[in-house]
């Protein structure tokens, strides 16, 4: 969906007709008030203060409410617990659960520059990816670990510059 409700095949830019071909969406039509009923998960990429109470409340059992916009995230995470989300993470630093791009950058780059790599490539981004997810034994109060801990960004350069170098070797 957009911020105005579930895209279509017919509805939106190319990009947006495209994903819709490939995805659920071309099976379901309607607003945001369609597309949270029993979701599993939102992700929110989108403007500040789209979502609220009402469709949280909406979504399946222990829904998983990701609102990433930034700086003012699509809704609060503790008002999207008050409407039974499970799980929150949004982009911003001063809530548990930052999804940024910061967990990994500082790390990757460290990684690149000790392996001596003139490029960031898809192998490294996954190695980092990876470093991530195994970092902490995921919580539902902590699913990612802290953006500014720096072990992890050492943990993710470490990892970076194996994979840059296993690379480099296979080339």
């Amino acid at each position: 969906m957009d911020s105005t409700g579930i895209i279509s095949a017919d509805r939106g830019n190319k990009h947006k007709r495209e994903l819709a071909e490939k995805s659920y969406s071309s099976k379901i039509s309607g607003g945001m008030k369609e597309a949270f009923q029993n979701a599993d998960a939102v992700i929110g990429l989108s403007t500040g203060g789209l979502f609220n109470k009402e469709l949280i409340n909406s979504m399946a059992e222990k829904p998983i409410v990701f609102a990433l916009a930034n700086p003012e995230p699509e809704i609060l995470p503790k008002e999207a617990k008050e409407a039974g989300a499970f799980i929150t993470a949004t982009g911003r630093s001063d809530f548990k659960n930052q999804v940024n791009n910061s967990l990994a950058f500082p790390g990757i780059f460290r990684g690149a520059i000790d392996a001596g790599a003139k490029e960031i490539n898809e192998s490294m981004k996954q190695a980092a990816s990876e470093a991530i997810a195994n970092f902490i034994e995921p919580e539902k109060e902590q699913i990612v670990p802290e953006t500014l801990d720096k072990k992890l960004a050492m943990k993710i350069a470490e990892k970076v510059e194996e994979e840059a170098n296993r690379s480099a070797e296979t080339r």
